[in-house]
């Protein structure tokens, strides 16, 4: 089949409308008719155009012997979607073939296809034109094409002096950056596009050699971003994106330009103390070598002068405001110091939540010294309540456990499990009594201790109106188990009391070699639960469940005695269309060893 053959069978309206759906479909024929396809090309085997939206977007529509293949530079299009504009250029080129007479007249000369002109050949003809030309093309584009122009604008600016340019591009960085009213999740992309056009100019003056323009530039870019994002919706994060730009070019800028490292610092240190948006952060790490020893020193100056006004926190303070900002500079400073107890010494100014005092003993303990770890860990866990100091206590048995004060250790885990019992604080449990070689005995006191909690809580009365935390099955019995090998007696205890579906379909994976009929059986219950609750159509959870029941009844030989069930279950859900098409679909999966009927 010729190209052009290919290109007529994969561009019909009804294909069209297939891929793009009735709303694209019907945007796109309104773009068609509104004549907004331009630079229109028909190589044969593609075409090519432009379409004028909110901006001109380029469109590429190639049959192939897979198929046809689209592509536009819109949001939709970016994500693979047969757009409105891929619509628009598909009715354009359907339009031309209608137009085109059916056979020429004898002796009528054919017209020329159209040959796709590279970039080679672009370069080739600019190459060749003399100056003056080239000038005339470029204010003569510049006149339709606004980019353009903003940036022969700046050039010529940069021709009269940076203070000309710099002032230029802040009245650009400004436009492009400063919000008088909400911008939605939908204008963000075209918002971020003038933005990054913006910092590329910015940053074209520090490839000129005007680093210290650019410090300014970036510092105020800096301040109108973070003013913008209380008027965006940024779920892309495009506003990051120029955030970091902006913080990059800052950094670029000072190590080319090298200002005065005290006032430096001082601007980077106010910048991280009033910031709320993360911006500015770590500077003592990222401006390091900028600020040299002299700056470091005024920067260090300024955080210790601030930090000697910060009050010591309490337990009592918990939920109070927090002073994070200098806590980190002081932080940074401490670690870059190297001495643990400078490091110490700053956390300890903050001892609101038994948080604090994990963080103090962990870097003790990272520092090698593990007698003030476990003393602070020790202090902390005095200080809490409730499960509020349950990381602090599994340290403190984890020291213990280092120094062989096993007796120590798991009167702390089995606290913990008994407050608490899950798989996790059974495994837990199970650690430490191992590492004291005395298994055996725990196992038997939890084990003792879940049926005696799932017979407590199995004779409550339901609660129709609140959560409750722990399971009113055998679910935990069951888990602890499966964790264990035995499949046998996590089956009795899921038949004897129950246990979450998930549970129930581990079981019968574990069961459909051994034990087929009971595993058929679970598959088959929870697929008509699935049935049952589905009210949106969507049966692919259902008819998996029904294949797996399918291959259970395989193995037992009794696959005509499924398909019996399996019609049964169909006839009493008849009124489901969507249930009986998707089984359609999957036929050869669910009737195993039949012939289609």
């Amino acid at each position: 089949m010729s190209q052009s053959n290919l290109l007529s069978k994969c561009l019909t309206r009804e294909q069209v409308l297939r891929l793009a759906g009735e709303h694209y479909f019907e945007r796109g024929l309104s773009y068609f008719r509104q004549g907004r396809v331009t630079e229109f090309e028909d190589f044969g085997e593609s075409v090519e155009a432009i379409v004028e939206g909110t901006e001109e977007y380029v469109v590429r529509l190639e049959c192939k012997s897979k198929g046809l293949e689209h592509d536009c530079n819109c949001p939709l299009g970016e994500d693979g979607e047969f757009c409105k504009h891929c619509v628009a250029v598909a009715l354009k080129w359907m339009s031309a073939q209608e137009k085109e007479p059916s056979a020429e007249p004898a002796g009528t000369a054919k017209p020329a296809k159209a040959v796709k002109i590279t970039d080679d050949d672009i370069a080739g003809a600019l190459n060749a034109a003399d100056k003056a030309t080239l000038v005339k093309l470029l204010l003569e584009w510049a006149e339709e094409n606004e980019p353009l122009r903003e940036k022969l604008v700046h050039l010529a600016a940069r021709s009269k002096g940076p203070e000309v340019s710099a002032a230029l591009a802040r009245k650009t960085l400004e436009k492009a950056i400063r919000i008088r009213r909400f911008v939605d999740y939908r204008e963000m992309r075209a918002y971020a596009k003038g933005a990054r056009t913006a910092i590329d100019l910015v940053e074209e003056l520090l490839r000129c050699g005007q680093a210290a323009g650019v410090i300014d530039l970036c510092e105020a870019g800096v301040r109108w971003l973070a003013a913008a994002c209380e008027q965006v919706d940024d779920s892309d994060g495009y506003m990051s994106e120029l955030m970091e730009r902006l913080e990059d070019l800052h950094l670029r800028a000072c190590a080319e330009a090298k200002p005065n490292p005290a006032l430096l610092a001082a601007k980077l240190f106010h910048g991280e103390m009033s910031d709320g948006y993360g911006l500015w952060t770590n500077c003592l790490e990222k401006y390091a070598e900028v600020l040299g020893a002299e700056g470091l020193a005024a920067y260090r100056a300024l955080a210790e002068a601030a930090w000697a006004k910060v009050p010591v926190k309490t337990t009592a303070d918990y939920g109070k405001e927090s002073y994070s900002g200098i806590a980190r500079i002081m932080e940074t400073l401490a670690r870059q110091s190297g001495d643990v107890e400078a490091l110490v010494a700053v956390l300890e100014r903050d001892l609101s939540s038994t948080h604090r005092y994990l963080r103090i003993a962990e870097e003790y303990r990272a520092a090698g010294d593990r007698d003030k770890a476990l003393a602070w860990a020790e202090r902390g866990v005095a200080a809490s309540t409730g499960t509020d100091g349950a990381m602090l206590r599994r340290f403190v048995a984890e020291e213990y456990r280092h120094r062989d004060r096993h007796a120590d250790a798991l009167r702390i885990i089995w606290i913990e499990f008994r407050e608490s019992p899950s798989l996790q604080a059974y495994q837990r449990l199970e650690d430490f009594a191992r590492a004291a070689e005395d298994w055996d005995d725990w196992r038997g006191q939890a084990l003792a201790l879940v049926r005696k909690t799932v017979a407590a809580e199995g004779a409550k009365p339901a609660l129709r109106t609140s959560w409750s935390y722990r399971r009113r099955d055998h679910s935990l019995l069951v888990e602890i188990f499966l964790h264990e090998g035995s499949a046998d007696e996590a089956w009795a205890e899921a038949q004897s009391g129950g246990c979450d579906e998930r549970l129930w379909l581990q079981l019968a994976d574990l069961r459909k070699k051994n034990y087929p009929a009971d595993a058929k059986a679970v598959f088959l219950r929870f697929a008509e639960q699935a049935i049952a609750k589905e009210s949106g159509g969507k049966y692919d959870d259902a008819v998996h469940l029904l294949e797996r029941a399918a291959a259970a009844a395989q193995v037992m030989g009794k696959s005509l005695q499924f398909h019996t069930e399996l019609d049964a279950l169909l006839l009493k859900y008849k009124v489901k269309r969507n249930l009986h098409k998707r089984v359609a679909v999957r036929r050869e999966h669910l009737y195993l060893n039949t012939v289609a009927r």
